[in-house]
């Protein structure tokens, strides 16, 4: 494959787009809910590049009229064999780069680099703000957003019972559990469970009435559930009124239902 100059410049002058993509995605990580994957062609994500693209390359541009400006007005600057500007070179197609040395590129590409670290740290750091975090959340676990603000809190957490596809005597086996991990599509509609503390039953479907069979059986520790491998999913959020530690540790609890 030749190489393509065209492109590869197109991607350098991405790059803090791709950054502030990056930033973002890196900090809406949630331990409850899985990132959903972007959709291909997603315009949302799109114009998320191309306006951080726009932003680190504004700074970059500021920094260096402020670099200009700071030696016009002390005039005590570096003399170099080439033009430290890398937006001044592309856009002269190296007409104003002088003679350029190992120094030039070296200066050249972390110039390019440096707007793409800010715009993704800066954003990383952002993802942290509540109305950011907000704005993602809304956008991104759609009517899950509820359960998820309901279950924050340290002291609540989300029950699953979940009816799958697997019959024993007539009745579907069925799983009851505290949600560990919850993974969306890109439809917002949940692809796969983890659930710990799991408790298993039987549920009959007759014709007046929904029966659920227990049996006496140890828990299961962890287990994950695939949504081609159910028929569908309840949730409920529930508060341990007592202690303030993490209920996914506690013995005992004492619940009341949301």
């Amino acid at each position: 494959m030749s190489f393509s100059y065209t492109l590869f410049l197109a991607l350098l002058l991405l790059a803090p787009g791709l950054g502030l993509w990056a930033g973002l995605r890196a900090g809406e990580r949630s331990e409850l809910i899985s990132q959903a994957p972007e959709k291909p062609g997603s315009t949302f994500s799109l114009l998320v590049i191309v306006f951080g693209a726009l932003f680190g390359h504004i700074l970059l541009s500021a920094l260096f009229a402020l670099q200009a400006g700071i030696c016009q007005w002390s005039e005590h600057c570096f003399a170099l064999g080439f033009d430290p500007n890398v937006y001044r070179v592309i856009l002269t197609n190296g007409r104003s780069a002088g003679t350029p040395s190992d120094g030039a590129f070296l200066s050249w590409f972390v110039s390019l680099l440096l707007p793409a670290l800010i715009v993704g740290f800066v954003a990383y750091r952002a993802s942290g703000w509540r109305w950011v975090r907000d704005l993602r959340e809304a956008s991104g676990f759609g009517w899950l957003k509820r359960w998820v603000d309901l279950a924050r809190p340290a002291n609540s957490f989300i029950i699953a019972y979940v009816v799958t596809t697997l019959e024993h005597d007539g009745s579907n086996v069925a799983y009851e559990g505290i949600v560990e991990n919850i993974a969306l599509d890109d439809n917002r509609a949940i692809k796969m469970l983890v659930l710990s503390n799991c408790d298993r039953f039987l549920v009959r479907i007759s014709a007046d009435k929904v029966e659920r069979i227990d049996a006496e059986h140890a828990p299961i520790p962890l287990i994950q559930l695939e949504a081609g491998n159910f028929v569908n999913v309840a949730l409920e959020v529930f508060e341990d009124v007592d202690a303030p530690a993490d209920p996914r540790t506690a013995p005992d609890l004492v619940v009341t239902g949301e």
